[in-house]
């Protein structure tokens, strides 16, 4: 069994909010959803529509809406690199008929569990992380400016952390005729206790690795994760987030 919290908060500042979740098949524009599945499976994602352009928040919806579709068992990689190729096509055929180009663009970032194994995807700046024990892993990979200079070994992961340049995004759905997302599929065993984080860079941008583990490792049992995606709300406001904040945790059930 898998039980979930998912919390979209509009952030301290902002007017408008261009983040959206999904997790089980249900969508979140704003506030928090908690719940259960028993099915075996389960696919979640974070949208975090583009801020500089008109229509982010719009593109997010779109997204998050049609990925909340493909929840069910014996999604492959290959479905579901279909799917978000698909999602991409529809965004851009918006555009057009409205003479809008680059105006609808949103990253995305999830995972998709069934049973034992799990993948996880995403395009764009948009964070998957797993917490086992107390050790917490950044299981995606972000497309932009500052990971291309990790890459090479320019700059280290810490130094990207603090680089001034580490919102510029060079992956997004809504702006090329293909995302090419970044699927990983794991054989490794989900474990009891282990926690899935999905977040957008209203999270990951101002809380370090040992911050977020730090918060989550008091909720790798039985408390409620609600708390737990509060507390990283709260924490990203007084680290000084400006930015809307959408975050999902999934944690593994059972006995050992």
């Amino acid at each position: 069994m898998f039980v979930y919290s998912a919390l979209v908060d509009i952030g301290v500042s902002e007017k408008h909010n261009d983040d959206r979740a999904t997790v089980n098949g249900r969508m979140l524009d704003s506030g928090e959803i908690c719940g259960s599945t028993e099915e075996g499976y389960l696919l979640a994602a974070v949208c975090d529509g583009a801020g500089g352009v008109r229509q982010g928040g719009r593109a997010a919806h779109i997204s998050a809406e049609l990925i909340s579709q493909e929840n069910r068992s014996g999604l492959t990689a290959g479905e579901l690199r279909a799917a978000i190729e698909d999602i991409n096509r529809r965004i851009l055929e918006i555009s057009d008929k409205e003479d809008a180009k680059g105006e609808l663009m949103t990253t995305v970032a999830g995972v998709y569990i069934s049973g034992e194994d799990f993948m996880v995807f995403n395009a764009g700046d948009s964070r998957v992380y797993r917490l086992r024990g107390q050790y917490l892993r950044q299981l995606s990979k972000d497309h932009s400016y500052v990971q291309d200079l990790v890459d090479i070994g320019k700059i280290t992961p810490e130094e990207a952390q603090m680089h001034p340049n580490k919102n510029i995004i060079n992956k997004f759905i809504g702006i090329n005729d293909t995302v090419s997302p970044r699927i990983k599929e794991y054989t490794e065993d989900v474990l009891i206790g282990d926690i899935y984080m999905i977040c957008s860079d209203g999270i990951s941008d101002v809380l370090d690795k040992e911050t977020i583990a730090g918060i989550l490792v008091p909720h790798s049992r039985d408390a409620e994760l609600s708390d737990a995606c509060r507390a990283l709300r709260d924490a990203a406001v007084s680290a000084g987030n400006l930015d809307n904040m959408t975050v999902i945790l999934i944690r593994k059930e059972g006995e050992e």
